[in-house]
């Protein structure tokens, strides 16, 4: 998937796998097609804006990691663990 090229809706009914269907379906496809490319530029915006943090800061002897009862990390939205210090 192009993330700077956007297929235009006239040149997505001609790609060869959807002019064969149905008007309905083809919307469909092409919305799937949108909120994939969205997505995907969002998670790429994502990783630019990670690229100028610098280094992930090590976990020291007196930093622990939050815990669900599972035992599994707690996670933030960018898929960082919480740390507790």
């Amino acid at each position: 998937m192009d993330l700077f090229n956007e297929i235009s809706w006239k040149e997505f009914q001609l790609l060869e796998n959807i002019k064969k269907l149905p008007l309905n379906e083809q919307t469909v496809q092409y919305n799937s097609y949108l909120a994939e490319l969205s997505r995907q530029r969002y998670l790429y915006s994502q990783w630019l804006a990670n690229q100028n943090k610098g280094p992930i800061p090590s976990i020291s002897q007196t930093t622990s990691v939050l815990l669900q009862e599972d035992l599994f990390d707690l996670e933030q939205e960018d898929g960082s663990k919480i740390l507790i210090t």
